[in-house]
């Protein structure tokens, strides 16, 4: 996890948290007026909202909060699933309150997290890649990479940093899909929720025909394997890079992907 990742997932928890206690006065104070259709039907929205936000949270909630399980008349119930009903019934808000507290125990747990800076300016890079790389530079400019792939990249490029501008293009490509849908998910798991071809979050055509459900299919392959296969193993500093041509195909990859999630509709 990195800073701009720390900061989606408490963004993600900040919201639910926020809409769990919402729900909560809500709900309490139901008990005690006559709420009309459309309030009901309200509350019902916000506790699905609330249910969605929740299923795309629960591994982060888990690993972070503590244990999400609750125990009702001798059977296991997840906490927040439990407490996400419209029942009136005690339990339901005694369920809600842990459901809040572990909430609010995740939050504090990631802000508490210490998160080391990258700095690629240690990796040593050999006189021969930095004479590599000078002569590719007019390359990299005239390929008219996406401007947020530049960014990341151009500097470490140029000085022959090859792995590392790989690996920050193609992490702008994961954080761009997080800012723009609001997911907190990371690797394949955030690929094939948001470009999954029967209920896609990010629409990359209309999606009316054959065609256009095989390209959203493939791009989400095409996705997953881009952070599976070629963010992750650098950010591990398993793969050395050194050819900087096929960097610049890494980087135009990169930017291809990063031109098609700022095109696709929600």
């Amino acid at each position: 996890m990195d800073e701009i990742e720390r900061k989606q997932l408490l963004k993600e928890l900040n919201d639910l948290h926020k809409g769990l206690t919402s729900f909560e006065r809500r709900k309490e104070k139901r008990k005690t007026m006559t709420y009309t259709e459309s309030q009901i039907k309200g509350l019902d929205a916000l506790r699905q909202k609330l249910k969605q936000k929740y299923r795309w949270n629960k591994e982060v909630i888990s690993k972070y909060g503590g244990d999400t399980s609750i125990k009702v008349l001798f059977q296991k119930w997840d906490v927040f699933n439990y407490s996400l009903s419209l029942d009136m019934a005690p339990d339901r808000f005694t369920a809600l309150d842990k459901a809040i507290e572990i909430a609010e125990s995740a939050i504090k747990e990631i802000k508490s997290l210490s998160i080391p800076l990258m700095n690629w300016r240690d990796i040593k890079v050999t006189k021969k890649q930095r004479e590599q790389a000078t002569k590719a530079i007019p390359l990299f400019t005239s390929l008219q990479l996406h401007p947020k792939v530049i960014e990341v990249s151009q500097s470490l490029f140029e000085t022959g940093h090859y792995s590392p501008a790989i690996f920050e293009a193609f992490k702008a490509v994961s954080n761009l899909i997080k800012e723009k849908t609001g997911l907190s998910l990371d690797d394949k798991d955030l690929m094939t929720r948001v470009f999954n071809e029967d209920n896609p979050i990010i629409k990359l055509n209309e999606g009316k025909t054959r065609s256009d459900r095989n390209e959203q299919e493939g791009f989400r392959f095409l996705f997953m394997g881009a952070i599976v296969g070629i963010r992750n193993p650098k950010a591990h500093e398993t793969v050395i890079q050194t050819d900087p041509y096929k960097t610049l195909e890494y980087l135009a990859f990169a930017s291809l992907l990063m031109r098609r999630v700022e095109e696709g509709n929600l």
